[in-house]
């Protein structure tokens, strides 16, 4: 295993005594979320496709060769972004988000294929490779300050949602007023949106973003890589519930977010109007990233992350409910809480608990996880319209949510009392 540079301690020394421009980089930083969240396709994209035809199942399959592509590259893009460098890996994302955005233009089923398997490539070099990068910024901020680094990474994040989210708003309502003059239009837009994001990206030095290794040569094997990180998260059950509870409850929120399009358009809604109610979801959102540090200094982990799975499975359960007020009150509060809570708890728990050699490798365990779970859902979700009402797939997931959470509680359970029994025994 190869040594860094310099050693944490002479590092935080070396911070201290040199003013950096962190706060530009920050603004480098922010100005790339911003662009890149721009989703000026996210409220149309399954209208689009079932307009040209396409069933909730067939959908459903694309969906999951997405998280199917995402979830092979996850590892191998996680160990490119410790090794070679996190914006490396966050220019490839950009790049292939603006490439696989356009197969969009002809929508035969090939290039769909195509289409999503590059978006889940592209996700995958984010994965790890963002939140570490923030993660390394916060180390600017106030060099030496180590222990307050949690705290102020949380803070950070959450402003990087919330303006993700207004980037969300925004590109989600003019996502829906595009297609309503011409469907191809937010596809346009939002592959010239990627392309942009890449600009802020090159302001951002290498300090913060590659590697701290001397020579090529002196990279660890990949391999290597790859088991020093899953050995870091087998002997951490903290790291393996939080990646456990995250996969579960994001893939559910996320799988309702799409499907819930078809919903509203079934009702009745235009396009504009579903990408108005998309916005204000993401309002909502914005609304309770805001809340999350407070929480976070308030509540324990513990009862924190519990208390927004409960949130989720109230609002499927509003959902499940008959009457459109219902289903909207649970979608647009309750389930837009629990993910905008869950998330940065999540990320600020796992970037504490990560060895820097290994940090975005850790992370991408975590979305790693997402895609697995959203491999199974999706496409079952999917299937269950084709024959169901909402109302009774929405019953499947909650049913999901509970089951997941029971079974991710008995594993971090079962591996922790095996960890106390070893060490009892070293002892």
């Amino acid at each position: 295993m190869n040594k860094p540079v310099i050693e944490p301690s002479a590092l935080s020394e070396l911070l201290a005594q040199q003013p950096f421009p962190w706060r530009r980089w920050l603004v480098a930083f922010f100005c790339y979320n911003g662009t890149m969240r721009l989703l000026f396709t996210s409220a149309i994209w399954m209208i689009y496709l079932a307009s040209h035809g396409y069933s909730p199942f067939m959908i459903g399959l694309l969906e999951m060769t997405f998280h199917l592509a995402k979830f092979v590259a996850e590892v191998p893009t996680g160990i490119f972004a410790d090794l070679l460098g996190r914006r490396k890996s966050l220019m490839l994302y950009c790049l292939l988000g603006a490439i696989e955005t356009l197969f969009f233009l002809l929508p035969t089923l090939p290039f769909l294929f195509i289409s999503f398997a590059l978006s889940g490539i592209s996700y995958a070099f984010l994965g790890g490779a963002n939140e570490a990068v923030l993660w390394s910024l916060t180390s600017y901020a106030a060099p030496g300050d180590v222990q307050q680094q949690p705290a102020r990474y949380s803070r950070l994040l959450s402003v990087t949602l919330m303006l993700s989210v207004i980037s969300e708003m925004i590109g989600t309502t003019l996502g829906g007023y595009l297609g309503n003059i011409m469907q191809t239009w937010p596809f346009i837009c939002r592959a010239i949106a990627c392309l942009l994001a890449t600009i802020p990206l090159l302001l951002l030095p290498k300090a913060v973003t590659e590697p701290q290794q001397i020579e090529a040569c002196e990279r660890p094997h990949p391999l290597l890589h790859l088991k020093e990180g899953l050995r870091v998260v087998w002997h951490s059950p903290r790291l393996l519930g939080l990646i456990l509870i995250s996969g579960l409850v994001e893939s559910c929120g996320t799988t309702i977010y799409f499907f819930v399009q078809l919903q509203f358009h079934n009702l009745g809604f235009a396009l504009s109007s579903i990408g108005i109610i998309m916005a204000i979801s993401s309002l909502s959102q914005c609304l309770f990233t805001a809340l999350a540090p407070a929480l976070m200094r308030r509540m324990a982990v513990r009862v924190l992350i519990p208390a927004c799975v409960l949130c989720q499975l109230t609002g499927v359960v509003l959902m499940i409910m008959p009457g459109a007020v219902l289903s909207l009150f649970g979608f647009l509060v309750f389930l837009q809480a629990a993910s905008a809570i869950l998330y940065p708890t999540v990320s600020t728990c796992l970037n504490e608990d990560s060895p820097e050699a290994q940090r975005a490798m850790v992370l991408s365990f975590e979305t790693g996880m997402f895609s697995l779970a959203m491999i199974v859902l999706f496409p079952l979700f999917g299937l269950g319209l084709t024959s169901s009402s909402y109302s009774i797939v929405y019953s499947w997931t909650a049913g999901a949510l509970v089951i997941g959470s029971i079974t991710s509680y008995l594993l971090v359970h079962i591996r922790s009392t095996a960890l106390t029994n070893r060490s009892a025994q070293g002892d």
